[in-house]
């Protein structure tokens, strides 16, 4: 059993924002399985439920905003027994850039409240993360102002194939081990 995790923050203002694009991805993965989301009474998050190579996979995506991300990813793991090795999260990465997406397990959170919130809640950094290129901000720009940004025009084109590329990665983890998974998705 899997759980994947979309990162993101509630509402419609931030829905179309470089920050919202691990929910984006889990929004199109419940879609790709033809699910509704609804909400886990135990934990809080939005949740679909299907299956992929014959695996039970759980993807969340939490209703809290981006930085008590924890507060509903714990809570999830405890109820369907999932190991931090199962935990597959996805989310924006400034260090890469725009549309790449690159995979890897633990390591440090880079500034990423989401990613500090969910390692504080389950007592670790080794879990699965799908790491969504958003790039830096131009110039001097805050980063925490550029996360919160909606995509350009031009990034809004690309959009779509990056969407893809993050269900398709994600999908890999699932099925594979994350170094087969990331000899495919590094190669993209």
């Amino acid at each position: 059993m899997k759980l994947i995790v979309g990162l993101g923050n509630p509402g419609p203002r931030y829905a179309a924002t470089r920050h919202n694009i691990g929910a984006m991805v889990a929004d199109a993965l419940a879609d790709d399985a033809g699910e509704s989301w609804r909400v886990h009474k135990k934990s809080g998050a939005d949740l679909v439920t299907t299956s992929y190579e014959g695996q039970t996979v759980h993807i969340a995506k939490p209703r809290t905003y981006m930085n008590e991300s924890g507060r509903h990813v714990g809570p999830l793991m405890k109820f369907f027994s999932v190991s931090p090795a199962d935990l597959i999260v996805i989310h924006d990465e400034l260090d890469i850039d725009f549309s790449l997406v690159r995979l890897k397990r633990g390591g440090g959170e880079g500034g990423h409240n989401g990613l500090r919130s969910i390692s504080s809640a389950i007592g670790t950094r080794d879990y699965l993360r799908v790491r969504m290129g958003i790039g830096r901000p131009p110039g001097r720009q805050d980063p925490a102002d550029f996360v919160l940004k909606p995509f350009s025009s031009a990034e809004r084109d690309q959009l779509p194939l990056f969407i893809t590329n993050g269900c398709d990665a994600a999908k890999l983890l699932v099925s594979q081990s994350l170094e087969d998974a990331q000899n495919s998705v590094h190669s993209w």
